[in-house]
């Protein structure tokens, strides 16, 4: 399956961004450009969070934006979700394709070389690596890998790699000039006052030489 991915990637969080629903969060960032977006949510009880995944769903499909669900296959069938992205501790992505079909998108967590050469026979549209700087939206986050890691990795992989782990403004440039195809960007858009705007700072850095 042919996935074309966007060089800003931004992931969903409520309580960073102070907002009620992932669907506000999703129109905010659809109003700075966002053509790729990932709702991650580990907390809200399932009810709830189905009911805000079909909205954001319905939302994205009419902009056109390929909308995400972190680790939750039975979400992205109920949903109506593009697709997945699975951590090294989630089911692992030979199940969730089992589960999905041959249709929906599947991406998957690496943090080591290894991983990454262990990622190749997999079946999935792109691999995340990281975290490339230190990150404080995951406690049990796995070591730094750094940029100079980051592009070894880029070498390797055959698939798309998306850079994640604390990118900002200031260094989003550096994780794509070292080969990644997209950078995953939380806590830098969420805790901005104006999603949208930052979106579109991110994207217009992103096109920088």
């Amino acid at each position: 399956m042919h996935f074309k991915i966007p060089p800003i990637y931004p992931i969903t969080d409520k309580t960073l961004a102070q907002k009620a629903s992932h669907f506000s969060i999703v129109k905010e960032l659809a109003r700075g450009g966002a053509q790729l977006i990932q709702v991650r949510d580990k907390s809200t009880p399932i009810k709830e969070l189905l009911r805000d995944l079909i909205q954001c769903t319905e939302y994205a499909e009419r902009k056109g934006i390929a909308l995400m669900v972190d680790d939750r296959c039975d979400l992205v069938l109920s949903s109506g979700a593009m697709g997945v992205h699975l951590g090294q501790n989630d089911l692992n992505p030979e199940a969730a394709r089992a589960i999905l079909g041959p249709k929906k998108i599947i991406g998957f967590s690496t943090h080591t070389l290894l991983q990454v050469e262990k990622s190749m026979h997999l079946p999935i549209q792109y691999i995340g690596f990281g975290p490339i700087y230190a990150t404080a939206t995951k406690e049990d986050a796995p070591p730094v890998v750094g940029p100079h890691r980051l592009a070894k990795a880029c070498k390797i992989s055959a698939l798309p790699v998306v850079a994640i782990g604390g990118i900002g403004l200031e260094n989003v440039r550096e994780v794509l000039d070292a080969g990644a195809a997209s950078a995953a960007v939380i806590s830098a858009l969420m805790k901005a006052q104006n999603l949208a705007l930052q979106m579109q700072r991110f994207l217009e850095k992103a096109m920088e030489k």
